[in-house]
């Protein structure tokens, strides 16, 4: 049996939450401003207010803290809708991380987590990722291991550049 593949290539649009605001000679500004708008629309938090951080500095949560949600899908289908909002927005990385530990039975407490981070991109809708133009290649990785502090499971914090830009975390 054999399987006919398209040549034509889909629009970027179409597979990417993200989309390039602008470029110019020193590089290019990635941004989600309208996916940010749909996921916050999409939970009935348009109006809400904004908060300063997306998490709070409160320990991290345990997976049996809180009630169950009634609605766990719900709760799966922000948290990934968050993921993807992640690609341009690195500063979330470590909120929506903490959010996803918990997808397989959300508690309430994981909820807040989640309104928390909806508030936060509420007021920075407009943030971007900036990836410079460089000739150099230079690969450099960063990580933050917080063994003891997770009390459900061990992970590894990381970030990766290429030259000047941050493109894995």
């Amino acid at each position: 049996m054999s399987t006919i593949l398209s040549s034509r290539r889909p629009q970027a649009t179409t597979l990417l939450p993200w989309h390039p605001s602008s470029s110019y000679v020193h590089g290019i500004f990635l941004h989600q401003q309208q996916y940010a708008e749909d996921i916050l629309k999409r939970t009935g938090m348009t109006n809400c207010k904004p908060a300063t951080t997306p998490v709070d500095n409160k320990p991290k949560l345990s997976s049996s803290a809180g009630h169950p949600v009634d609605d766990a899908t719900r709760y799966r289908s922000i948290t990934g809708a968050l993921q993807y909002l992640t690609l341009t927005r690195p500063e979330l990385a470590y909120a929506v991380q903490q959010a996803c530990l918990h997808m397989h039975a959300p508690h309430d407490v994981h909820w807040a987590l989640i309104k928390r981070i909806l508030r936060y991109v509420r007021g920075t809708t407009r943030h971007s990722v900036h990836l410079l133009a460089s000739p150099s290649t230079s690969i450099v990785a960063y990580t933050d291991t917080d063994w003891a502090g997770c009390p459900d499971m061990r992970r590894l914090g990381f970030c990766v550049f290429i030259s000047d830009s941050l493109v894995s975390w």
